[in-house]
């Protein structure tokens, strides 16, 4: 089974594939606009959804356009299941995959602002039996992915546990605490969804809650999100994830169970309507608002060439020189694209449930619809 993990279009190997998958979103200097000024916008909109999704009878995608809290076009096309034939509609669930990463990095900012810990605080504060290398890490460097430590899918998988076995929260814990980070703490960008499995153990144990439990009360329910943190979850209405070979589909589904670097679960809908609390800091104010881009780190140049300037990453979110924010999630055969316009007001998102290879620039194009 072909696996891809929960990143930013990037695998826990390094920047170059976050970089190289983002190199479809062209700067507002670069960026040619794709449609003309007038003319209806849902149907161009339903028209960038066509070409992404050629064929309605195999696996497709659902996206979504939100104007200040307000979804004003969605749409899904293709199978959300193979096997009973339904279809992906506006009200599909998907995997969000490190998508998520923005709602873990924003507790931890909620909590920061409440006084309850700061960016700067060690990892080692909050273990009850620290490694001694846990003194150099602080909660900033797990947020901006330059602690150096390894991606702890590739140190279970180096244990033996494949994908297709299960493994839990506990399990990826220990695995990281074991390893030590490959570089010192505190330097270049260095992707890893262990750094967000961490952040979300640290959410635990200062709040003594379940990380899930946390998000549904602090930011789904106040936002009217219908929104869940559920692993290898089996939703209603969840849309299979689906590897392709030789036009032949066949079912991508793990059964690990960690969260913090993803496992939030819904539609396109409901996350460009999360994307205006970037907008209004509902949920966190002002000083929320403000740590999503304080501090953010170089992520490289890797796209020297490429149509895009380099960006640079913050809290649980990428933020490109125009000022706009963005993100990508793989897991399983789930894939979504994020965008939130730099002036705040337009949102858009496209969710996949099989390799959909045009879906940033599909995601520019409907961004350049909406937002002018």
């Amino acid at each position: 089974m072909v696996h891809v993990h929960r990143t930013v279009a990037l695998c826990a190997a390094g920047s170059a594939m976050l970089l190289g998958a983002l190199s479809g979103l062209a700067t507002p200097q670069a960026q040619a606009q794709a449609y003309p000024a007038d003319g209806d916008r849902d149907r161009r909109s339903a028209a960038v959804l066509g070409q992404l999704v050629p064929a309605a009878d195999g696996p497709g995608c659902a996206a979504a356009v939100g104007r200040r809290g307000e979804v004003v076009w969605e749409e899904g096309r293709g199978k959300a299941d193979l096997a009973d034939g339904r279809a992906i509609t506006p009200k599909t669930v998907f995997d969000l995959a490190s998508n998520s990463k923005q709602f873990t990095a924003d507790a931890v900012l909620l909590l920061a602002g409440r006084h309850q810990l700061t960016l700067n605080d060690p990892l080692s504060r909050f273990l009850d039996h620290p490694p001694a290398w846990t003194r150099d890490v602080t909660l900033g460097d797990l947020m901006r992915h330059t602690s150096g430590i390894p991606d702890y899918q590739d140190l279970l998988e180096a244990e033996g546990v494949k994908v297709t076995d299960p493994a839990g929260q506990q399990e990826a814990l220990t695995a990281i605490l074991a390893s030590r980070p490959q570089e010192p703490p505190g330097g270049h960008f260095s992707y890893s969804n262990s750094n967000y499995v961490l952040l979300a153990h640290v959410v635990e144990k200062v709040t003594g809650k379940p990380f899930p439990a946390f998000l549904q009360e602090e930011f789904f329910t106040p936002l009217r999100l219908d929104m869940t943190v559920s692993p290898a979850a089996d939703l209603p209405g969840k849309a299979k994830s689906y590897d392709e070979k030789d036009g032949k589909y066949t079912v991508n589904s793990s059964p690990w169970k960690q969260y913090g670097d993803g496992a939030v679960q819904g539609t396109p809908g409901e996350l460009v309507r999360w994307a205006d609390n970037y907008r209004t800091g509902r949920v966190g104010g002002k000083r929320l608002l403000d740590g999503v881009t304080r501090g953010a780190v170089d992520v490289g140049d890797a796209l020297s060439g490429r149509g895009i300037e380099a960006g640079r990453y913050g809290a649980g979110i990428l933020v490109l020189p125009d000022q706009s924010l963005v993100h990508r999630g793989d897991w399983e055969q789930f894939h979504s694209t994020f965008e939130v316009s730099p002036d705040r007001n337009t949102a858009v998102a496209v969710v996949c449930n099989a390799e959909a290879p045009d879906s940033f620039r599909a995601a520019n194009r409907l961004m350049d619809i909406w937002s002018r």
